[in-house]
C-alpha cells in the first residue's frame, strides 16, 4: 500500500541569505518538517505538522508538488511557504531536538529525496517571484523600498538597477504607503510600505501588477 506524507519548504531572507527551515530529529539527523497522512485533508495535515514540529502557524501553504520516493512505496506532498522569520519565533516539538535556519548553499545532509525538494521549490520560487510579486511575504508587516529590492536581489541572484525597480514597484500598485511614517537608518529617514490587501495572492493574480513586475530584468534560469 502507497503511503502518503507531507513535507514543509519554509523559506525566509536573513541577512542577504535564502535559508529553509529544518529541523533535526533523534540519531542527529536533519530534515524537512515532514509526516504522515492518517485520513486528514493534505492542507490540514500539513499546517498540523509544521505547527507540532517548529512551532509555527497561520502561514499560508501552497501545494508544490508530489514526489515518488525512489524505491520505497512513498509518495511526498510538498508544500511551500514563505514567511518572515522575526514574525515567527521557533519551537521544537516533542519529538524534535532543534529548529533551525539553513542558509540553501551551506545545507547538512539530508534524507534521500529532501535535497532535491529544496531545489524545486527555489527554482519555482524564483521562477514566481520574476513575474508575480510574492516576495513581499518574507518582509514584515511594513518595509521599506530598499528592504524590498533587497529580498528580490536574494532570491533571484541578480543585482536589479533600484531606481528602475522602486519605479515598478510603485507602478505596479502592490504597495501602499503606511501614512507618514519613516524608518531612520543611514542617510534620509526612509518611507515604509506595506502590501496592498491583506491576502497578497490577490494581488498576484492581477495581470496590471504581475506585468509590470515582469519588467524587471531578472534572471529565469535555475543556479545550482
Amino acid at each position: 500500500m502507497t503511503q502518503v506524507g507531507v513535507e514543509l519548504i519554509v523559506m525566509t531572507v536573513r541577512q542577504r541569505d535564502l535559508e529553509v527551515l529544518l529541523v533535526r530529529r533523534p540519531g542527529n539527523e536533519w530534515a524537512l518538517p515532514s509526516g504522515r497522512v492518517r485520513g486528514e485533508h493534505l492542507a490540514t495535515r500539513a499546517s498540523e505538522v509544521l505547527n507540532t514540529q517548529t512551532g509555527i502557524s497561520g502561514i499560508r501553504l501552497e501545494q508544490l508538488f508530489s514526489f515518488d520516493r525512489d524505491g520505497t512505496t512513498q509518495v511526498a506532498v510538498t508544500y511551500l511557504a514563505l514567511i518572515a522569520a522575526d514574525r515567527y519565533p521557533l519551537a521544537p516539538g516533542d519529538d524534535i531536538v532543534e529548529v533551525r535556519w539553513c542558509p540553501l548553499d551551506d545545507l547538512p545532509s539530508l534524507p534521500p529525496g529532501h535535497a532535491g525538494a529544496i531545489a524545486y521549490g527555489h527554482e519555482r520560487l524564483r521562477a514566481k517571484t520574476a513575474y508575480a510579486p510574492i516576495a513581499v511575504q518574507l518582509l514584515p508587516e511594513t518595509f521599506t523600498l530598499g528592504e524590498l529590492h533587497e529580498v528580490y536581489e536574494v532570491i533571484l541572484d541578480a543585482q536589479l538597477d533600484a531606481r528602475n525597480f522602486r519605479r515598478d514597484v510603485l507602478a505596479a500598485g502592490v504597495v501602499e504607503e503606511v501614512g507618514t511614517e519613516r524608518r531612520s537608518g543611514p542617510g534620509r529617514p526612509a518611507r515604509l510600505y506595506r502590501s496592498r490587501g491583506s491576502e497578497f495572492a490577490v494581488i498576484a493574480q492581477e495581470r496590471g501588477p504581475a506585468e509590470r513586475i515582469s519588467r524587471l530584468d531578472v534572471p529565469t534560469q535555475h543556479t545550482e
